[in-house]
């Protein structure tokens, strides 16, 4: 038996070597992975619902895949070497991105990802809208369905862009907005659905033209960047259609006068500058700028830092960006892709971390997959209820 004097030592070593709660939380927020808090030995803290609210106001949600357009049960995880592999396979065993527990699940399509939310839309119908939104990783689901034909355009083909409004600073983590767009040739009328009220609210219509038409909005890509949600419209030129989330008001800017017309790719530069991406053939070109009052021209445009991509024999093609990443796609030849007549050939997606600038390979998919839909989470056990 050991002497009283060795026992009384090794207790208080032992003392000595436990940290309070507070202190391991302090150490464990300054950790940038959150798949290695996922792993950490301490549950009991990490798994706090104060602690993740802490933890997820510092650290954004990784990347751990992306969600095909219009389509069902085709999601693409983060692969090795990715950083967010790790986060991806837990996700991805835990969820349910076929949505089978949906209702009808065969019949929903994919139109946006956001705060680990999928919004997807039933069917075609240009009266009802048929809505859900849901959440892949505990299985919930909100089903959205109202008739607002009387409140849609009344001339002309009409197109719908529904898509998920960011979670507001003031708002639960499980309250949401679906913005609707409902498009004409000449005129846009908006409608906003809370899940806190559970309505729809309608807004006013646009319906001035700086020269154009409307309807190129439907197919352009959307970016949301300093609280406002930005859309280039091919038919003109350098015009960007803008709504401001904050005040849910829509202005038409003359953003990139003088710009060509080349792939870009809006995104927030820092310090409260707007910046965007112009891809060329080997490299992204930021340019940044301050942003004056209601995001009008504050300065002219300063080439920031030229991005190197990796050395591929491919065509490069920006495919989207949403929650501080960029999702670029290289179309490699046929005959590395290993295509053939009967199976769709592949490309390789890579992932710009617009803060640090950073191009990592994501992973393998279809090739040209249609505006794919960025899916940022935190893997469980840290993952909040978002529905």
């Amino acid at each position: 038996m050991a002497p009283a004097a060795a026992r009384t030592i090794t207790v208080a070593r032992a003392e000595q070597g436990v940290l309070p709660d507070e202190v391991l939380e302090e150490i464990f927020l300054r950790l940038d992975a959150a798949a290695d808090l996922a792993r950490a030995s301490f549950r009991r803290i990490v798994c706090a619902r104060r602690f993740l609210r802490r933890f997820r106001s510092l650290h954004p949600a990784p990347v751990v895949g992306f969600l095909k357009f219009n389509a069902l049960g085709a999601f693409h995880p983060a692969e090795p070497p990715h950083p967010s592999a790790p986060a991806a396979r837990a996700l991805t065993q835990a969820a349910d991105f076929t949505f089978s527990f949906l209702p009808n699940p065969e019949s929903w399509r994919v139109l946006d990802a956001r705060d680990g939310r999928v919004l997807l839309v039933a069917g075609s119908t240009k009266t009802t809208l048929d809505l859900v939104v849901c959440d892949p990783l505990y299985r919930r689901y909100v089903q959205i369905t109202d008739d607002l034909v009387a409140s849609m355009p009344s001339k002309g083909e009409i197109v719908f862009l529904p898509f998920l409004a960011p979670t507001g600073e003031d708002e639960e983590g499980s309250s949401f907005r679906v913005i609707y767009n409902a498009i004409s040739e000449s005129e846009i009328v908006t409608f906003v659905f809370s899940s806190v009220t559970k309505k729809w609210r309608g807004l006013k219509s646009l319906s001035i033209l700086p020269n154009g038409r409307f309807r190129d909005l439907g197919w352009s890509m959307r970016y949301y960047v300093h609280s406002s949600f930005y859309w280039r419209c091919l038919s003109w030129e350098f015009f960007f259609f803008v709504l401001d989330t904050r005040e849910m008001k829509y202005s038409v800017i003359d953003l990139l006068h003088g710009v060509l017309r080349q792939d870009l790719v809006v995104v927030d530069a820092g310090d409260d500058r707007l910046g965007f991406l112009v891809l060329n053939s080997r490299t992204l070109d930021l340019y940044c700028k301050n942003l004056g009052n209601n995001n009008v021209d504050a300065e002219e445009w300063q080439h920031q830092k030229m991005v190197p991509l990796p050395e591929l024999d491919c065509e490069w093609r920006i495919s989207g960006g949403s929650n501080g990443y960029v999702l670029l796609e290289a179309i490699l030849p046929l005959s590395q892709s290993d295509g053939s007549s009967w199976e769709k050939p592949k490309s390789q997606y890579f992932i710009l971390e617009v803060k640090r600038l950073l191009v990592e390979r994501l992973c393998v998919a279809d090739m040209c997959t249609l505006c794919p839909c960025i899916y940022t989470n935190f893997p469980p056990p840290m993952s909040l209820l978002s529905i």
